[in-house]
């Protein structure tokens, strides 16, 4: 029988664990300092499937330098991250940084786009949609990124 080992951060958080997988798995609980590790076992033939599932996804992550993904499985949502190239467990707290440093940069780029279409539609008396249209077109014809040329089009005001 092969055992899945969770580190939790504290020994009730492990409790807590141990009291979620209910019946579903055999489960014990390895109090210490500074975390608890709960041990969840499973026959074989889930646990083979399971090492040859999450070595398949490993793989296609290590492969594309992709740092995590997206995976849904029913109605449920994860994020799937790689394994680090010094072997050592990946820091949530990272990932969520740089999740968090893109997703800014996306709301800043956007925010430029909102206030280019917004300018267009005025300039133009053309509605916000059209605005858009002549934006991305513009961006292509000159073959730059749609952001930049609304960073063009924000910095004509007041000028």
């Amino acid at each position: 029988m092969d055992v899945i080992r969770v580190h939790a951060p504290s020994e009730a958080h492990g409790r807590r664990l141990v009291e979620a997988v209910g019946g579903s798995f055999s489960a014990s609980l390895d109090g210490g300092a500074p975390g608890s590790i709960v041990e969840l076992r499973l026959d074989e033939e889930t646990a083979a499937k399971l090492v040859v599932l999450f070595d398949a996804l490993g793989q296609w992550l290590a492969d594309g330098d992709l740092a995590a993904c997206p995976v849904r499985f029913g109605d449920r949502s994860y994020t799937l991250l790689a394994a680090s190239a010094d072997g050592r467990p990946n820091d949530p707290a990272d990932f969520l940084l740089e999740r968090t440093i893109q997703l800014q940069v996306a709301l800043d780029s956007r925010v430029l786009i909102e206030q280019a279409k917004g300018i267009l539609a005025e300039r133009h008396a053309i509605s916000v949609d059209a605005a858009f249209e002549r934006l991305r077109a513009e961006a292509r014809s000159r073959r730059m990124k749609l952001h930049e040329l609304a960073a063009g089009v924000v910095a004509t005001v007041g000028a």
